[in-house]
């Protein structure tokens, strides 16, 4: 699964009564895209895009190892101690960057593997969230979207319930993609 596309970008924004001239240039729909995937991974640190990322630990000795950055969609390279491992000297669990040796292994571990949010997340909640945090501009500017809570004029009041704004839905879902990747690690330095 790939990220969305800008024709599915634009006919999302259509079924949401958007329209602007921006939706006719694919250019500039995949411009906003991009930068959507870059706003995405900087506030929630997960790879959105594939990262290639390397480890090395000297004077490695178990038969458990967690990588620095997870998900994980491919490796590409495990040795430890010169001796390449495969599939079936480890079980690793992609999601938490854990891989579950069958034996204990010790000398220098250097591993190389993809860093990257699986097709399935990409489908089910980045792509609609990229969607949306493009909707959110080209809406943010009406005043009946939720943005404003209330305001006062001698007797008169006009409120609005923010709690189910775009926008407060957009940072819940970010807050959302956020935990479910992070957990607290320690990391001892002998």
């Amino acid at each position: 699964m790939t990220i969305i596309t800008p024709e599915d970008l634009k006919s999302n924004l259509e079924l949401q009564g958007v329209t602007d001239s921006v939706l006719e240039d694919c250019e500039k729909l995949q411009s906003l895209i991009d930068l959507k995937i870059n706003e995405v991974t900087a506030l929630t640190g997960l790879p959105v895009n594939p990262v290639t990322r390397k480890q090395i630990i000297r004077d490695f000795s178990s038969n458990t190892f967690q990588t620095d950055w997870y998900p994980i969609c491919k490796v590409i390279s495990f040795k430890i101690g010169g001796v390449e491992l495969t599939d079936d000297d480890y079980v690793l669990d992609e999601n938490s960057g854990i891989f579950y040796l069958t034996s204990i292994h010790t000398g220098l571990l250097v591993i190389e593997y993809i860093n990257k949010l699986s097709d399935e997340v990409i489908s089910s909640k980045i792509n609609p969230l990229i969607s949306d945090m493009v909707l959110y501009g080209f809406t943010a500017m009406d005043t009946t979207n939720g943005e404003i809570s209330s305001i006062h004029e001698a007797e008169q009041s006009i409120s609005y319930d923010t709690s189910n704004s775009l926008g407060n839905r957009i940072y819940t879902r970010i807050n959302n993609l956020k935990s479910s990747y992070s957990s607290a690690r320690v990391r001892w330095i002998v």
